[in-house]
C-alpha cells in the first residue's frame, strides 16, 4: 500500500512498480485516462460510451469513469481485463469510498468483489451499476477477445519493461482494431517502440503533456474518422 502525492492510495507490485502513478493515483486516473481518451467529453455530452481497460487492477479507472456516467446519466459499457484481481481486503484499505465521496460506487464495487471470492475464476464477471455496466474479464489478456468496438482504450498494463507481452506490436495492433473511428487509446508510456507500433497499426499518435506533478508526457493514439 502506497500513499501517493495527491493523497490517494495505490498498490505496489512485488517488483516495486505501482499500480498507479506515485505522483498521484487519482490525478493520473482522471487526467491521463478519463480526460485524454475523450471518454469524459463523450459522457458530459450525453453520448453512450464504450471503454476497454487493459489492466483493471484496483478498479480506480472504472470508478472515476462510472462516477461521471452517473453524474451525467449517460450509458457506459465498460470492459476491464485483469489477470490477477487484488484481494478485497487490499482494495478496502485503499478507501476509495472516502476518496470519491459521496459516490456509492466504490462501496458497491468492493461488495461485488467480495462475492467473487479470493481468486475469481477465469472468465467474465458482470456488474450493473446504472447507468454503467461492467464486465470484468479475468485471465490472460493475450487469450481474451473483447466483444465489439470501443470509444476509448485505457492501456494500463504496467510498463513495457515490467510487462512486455502486453506492449508487443502484435497486441497493440489488436487493440487498435478494437477502436471505433474517432476512438482513442491512451497510456502513461510514450516509449518509441509503442508509438511506432501504434502508428503502423493506422493510429494517429501524439505525445501530450502529462498530469500536474507527474510524468512529463503521456500517449494518445486516435483512429482517424
Amino acid at each position: 500500500m502506497v500513499l501517493t502525492r495527491d493523497g490517494s492510495r495505490t498498490l505496489r507490485q512485488p517488483g516495486g512498480e505501482g499500480y498507479k502513478s506515485l505522483a498521484g493515483a487519482l490525478t493520473e486516473a482522471r487526467y491521463v485516462y478519463l480526460e485524454a481518451s475523450g471518454a469524459a467529453e463523450r459522457l458530459r455530452t450525453g453520448q453512450p460510451t464504450r471503454v476497454l481497460e487493459i489492466g483493471f487492477g484496483t478498479g480506480l479507472l472504472f470508478l472515476v469513469t462510472a462516477a461521471l456516467a452517473a453524474e451525467t446519466g449517460t450509458q457506459l459499457r465498460y470492459v476491464g481485463i485483469e489477470g490477477a484481481p487484488p484481494a478485497a481486503e487490499l482494495l478496502a484499505q485503499l478507501d476509495y469510498s472516502a476518496l470519491l465521496s459521496p459516490s456509492p460506487l466504490p462501496a458497491a464495487l468492493l461488495a461485488w468483489r467480495r462475492t467473487l471470492g479470493a481468486a475469481p475464476t477465469t472468465g467474465r464477471h458482470d456488474l450493473l451499476l446504472e447507468p454503467a455496466q461492467l464486465s470484468l474479464l479475468v485471465g490472460d489478456a493475450l487469450e481474451l477477445q473483447p466483444e465489439g468496438r470501443f470509444d476509448a482504450v485505457y492501456h494500463d498494463a504496467f510498463s513495457p519493461r515490467t510487462n512486455p507481452r502486453l506492449w508487443e506490436a502484435g497486441y497493440l495492433t489488436a487493440l487498435a482494431r478494437l477502436l471505433r473511428p474517432g476512438g482513442r487509446l491512451v497510456s502513461f508510456t510514450v516509449a518509441g517502440s509503442v508509438r511506432r507500433a501504434l502508428t503502423e497499426a493506422g493510429l494517429e499518435v501524439a505525445k501530450r503533456p502529462g498530469p500536474p506533478g507527474g510524468k512529463r508526457e503521456v500517449l494518445v493514439a486516435a483512429r482517424p474518422g
